[in-house]
């Protein structure tokens, strides 16, 4: 997935080239790539995004969120989800361990405050959960806040990523609480949209910092029902994805 238009907070923008470590199918249409860096680690802060293309300028660029927090060992992860007909995303998916790609960045806004102690709701659909994953890794490693409330949104239990692994993590830590919808197939509850499930998961979104990362039509449906909780405007941060290239409206997922 793509997200929203190219921007940058105060980082410094580098281009670093990195091989490939890793590449695990996560779903149906979603594979996970990690990416190691051949010489540079690339500075970045959770909720970051970079642009990724093929070194000798045969792939386009494209603009992926970083999975995770930024580590010793310099790794990035991409959740990369296949389009049809998109040459990125269909070339990434195909990579070999060992290929090399080229990597620019980090962009974006999508960031937190990492000395905040107010609760957190991250909301996030399909490949969405890449900058959301990321923010949350990081804010569970600082500690400050005192809640955080993961809601992921999947079409069925084959879309669900990282479901188990959450799960663990919430038994572990009682600061967090993971909540994955389904929204085209049965199972256990809850079903449905997140902006129809949201009342019956939070009382009062007042004091909350909320992220919303996914489609379109996701991200104002969800910030709609947000602030229809009494989430403040300013404290509703969101990270637009949109089909590789093509700027167009998705559906909720």
């Amino acid at each position: 997935m793509s997200v929203d238009s190219p921007g940058s907070d105060t980082a410094t923008l580098q281009e670093e080239r990195f091989a490939v470590a890793g590449v695990e199918p996560r779903t149906p249409a979603i594979t996970e790539v990690w990416l190691r860096p051949l010489a540079q680690r690339l500075a970045f802060l959770p909720g970051h995004y970079v642009l990724v293309e093929g070194c000798d300028g045969d792939v386009p660029p494209r603009s992926y969120s970083v999975a995770n927090a930024p580590r010793d060992d310099g790794l990035l992860s991409l959740l990369v989800t296949r389009v049809e007909g998109g040459r990125t995303s269909n070339w990434l998916h195909g990579l070999a361990v060992g290929a090399e790609v080229c990597v620019s960045g980090p962009y974006g806004t999508f960031l937190d405050d990492p000395d905040t102690t107010e609760p957190a709701l991250l909301l996030a659909a399909g490949s969405g959960l890449a900058p959301v994953r990321a923010l949350l890794e990081a804010a569970l490693a600082a500690a400050r806040r005192r809640a955080l409330t993961l809601v992921f949104s999947a079409r069925t239990e084959a879309d669900v990523i990282d479901g188990e692994c959450f799960a663990r993590r919430q038994q572990r830590d009682p600061r967090l609480r993971y909540v994955r919808t389904l929204t085209r197939a049965g199972g256990p509850p809850p079903l449905g949209h997140i902006p129809e499930i949201l009342p019956s998961l939070c009382d009062d979104l007042g004091e909350h910092d909320v992220f919303i990362a996914g489609a379109p039509g996701f991200v104002s449906a969800c910030g709609a029902a947000a602030t229809a909780l009494g989430a403040s405007r300013a404290r509703v941060h969101t990270e637009v994805f949109f089909v590789d290239s093509e700027p167009e409206p998705e559906p909720i997922s």
